[in-house]
C-alpha cells in the first residue's frame, strides 16, 4: 500500500485498505447524505474528523488530489484533499482500486439531499445563486471547472442564503 499525502492522519492507517470500499464494515462508516457518483464513496469518522473516501482510477485520484490542493492554496471554496491510497491489494491477492480521501465539509449537503424534499421557489433561487457565485469565483481565480455539475457541488447554509463548494 502507498499513501500520498502532505500530512497523513495516522488513524487512516487503521482503515481496512485490503477490503474493497463497497465491503467496508459498518463500524468504520458514518451515515451521511450522498450525492450521485459513478464511484463507490464511503464516509468514515476518525478521531472526531469525518473523511470521504472514494474509489477511482489512480490517474483520476492524482488529478483530483492535485487540483484540490491547488484550490486550497488559493483559498477557493472546495473540499480539502487529504490523501491518495494506492497499491491496495485484497487478502486474496486481487488488486483494488486506489482511493482519494478528502475531509468532509462539515454541515454541507449534496444537491440530491436538498432536492429530495419539496423546495420552495425562493430556496431554489438561493441554491442557483450559490452555484452561480461559485462559478464566478472559480472563473475569477482562473480555474477551469471542466466537470461542472450539481453532482460535483456541495451546499452549506450561510445566514439566509447558501454557499456552494467544489
Amino acid at each position: 500500500m502507498r499513501i500520498t499525502s502532505a500530512l497523513v492522519d495516522p488513524a487512516l492507517l487503521d482503515l481496512p485498505w485490503s477490503t474493497p470500499l463497497e465491503e467496508w464494515p459498518a463500524d468504520h462508516l458514518v451515515a451521511l447524505p450522498q450525492g450521485i457518483s459513478r464511484h463507490v464513496v464511503r464516509f468514515v469518522k476518525l478521531q472526531g474528523t469525518v473523511y470521504a473516501v472514494k474509489e477511482t482510477r489512480e490517474k483520476i485520484a492524482e488529478r483530483e488530489y492535485d487540483l484540490l490542493r491547488a484550490l486550497e492554496r488559493i483559498s477557493a471554496p472546495a473540499v480539502e484533499a487529504v490523501a491518495i491510497v494506492a497499491d491496495r491489494v485484497a487478502l486474496d491477492g486481487e488488486v483494488l482500486e486506489p482511493v482519494l480521501v478528502t475531509r468532509h465539509l462539515q454541515f454541507s449537503l449534496p444537491y440530491r439531499a436538498l432536492f429530495s424534499h419539496t423546495l420552495r421557489p425562493e430556496t431554489m433561487n438561493r441554491l442557483l445563486d450559490a452555484l452561480a457565485a461559485l462559478l464566478v469565483r472559480m472563473h475569477l481565480l482562473g480555474f477551469f471547472w471542466g466537470d461542472c455539475s450539481l453532482s460535483n457541488t456541495l451546499f452549506r447554509r450561510d445566514a439566509g442564503a447558501f454557499a456552494a463548494y467544489l
